[in-house]
């Protein structure tokens, strides 16, 4: 079963829109976004942060995505399921 949400937010003086799909796995949740052409999961850690997972090697890309952005993203998404 999957669920989607929205986060809107500026990150360095640029909007941004994000489309957010929750997927229920087996013993988790994960959340997938498309970040700058970038295919994220954000999946729960044992501290109770999520952590990113990038499907696909991060240098394969042109476009590397900003790490703070991922953390933004990361604490937008903690914020929201709380």
């Amino acid at each position: 079963m999957s669920d989607f949400f929205t986060l809107k937010f500026e990150y360095k003086g640029h909007p941004h829109i994000l489309d957010v799909q929750t997927a229920h796995q087996q013993f988790k949740t994960v959340y997938k976004v498309a970040i700058e052409e970038h295919e994220i999961t954000f999946e729960p850690d044992e501290e109770g942060y999520v952590r990113a997972v990038s499907s696909k090697p991060m240098h394969d890309h042109l476009h590397p995505v900003d790490v703070g952005l991922l953390h933004h993203v990361a604490e937008l998404i903690i914020q929201h399921i709380r």
